[in-house]
């Protein structure tokens, strides 16, 4: 299993724009970057978060405020988050799609671009071509006004 100093390493190593890594008491690893998903694309700000001791990284788009894009739909293929920013659903946990020992540039990195490039088609459409399983638009939903959990949260 990678460190959190090589995983700094391979992330450096992608030259994106605006990237920083940055460690935290030798336990969590932060990486900012943006990505445009296509030469016609916004650039979206964004964080990637590996903390020691949790099973799997999490994305966060931080800027544009992609729920200020949507004009009240809600977006598919996200988490609940309580922090500035849409962390984003980018493989399903149960399906074991993701392990440590993957490259994060061929996945989180890519699959964030991937994410990204189905969102803006979402905008335009109406219609999520991504695939995938998620929590369904009311869970979340109630989520957001409640603060309940959705089934397959983790």
């Amino acid at each position: 299993m990678p460190t959190l100093a090589e995983r700094a390493w391979e992330l450096r190593q992608l030259h994106l724009p605006d990237s920083r890594v940055e460690l935290r008491g030798g336990r969590e690893l932060i990486f900012y970057f943006a990505v445009s998903p296509s030469d016609y694309s916004r650039l979206y700000q964004c964080t990637l978060h590996i903390k020691m001791g949790d099973p799997f990284p999490w994305v966060v788009v931080r800027s544009p405020d992609l729920h200020a894009l949507t004009i009240d739909k809600i977006i598919p293929h996200i988490y609940p988050y309580e922090g500035k920013g849409t962390k984003l659903c980018l493989w399903w946990p149960s399906g074991h799609e993701w392990n440590q020992q993957m490259k994060l540039r061929e996945t989180y990195i890519a699959w964030t671009v991937e994410w990204l490039s189905y969102f803006e088609d979402w905008l335009a459409t109406g219609i999520w071509e991504g695939g995938g399983k998620h929590p369904d638009d009311k869970c979340i939903a109630r989520h957001v006004i409640e603060g309940s959990r959705c089934a397959g949260d983790t």
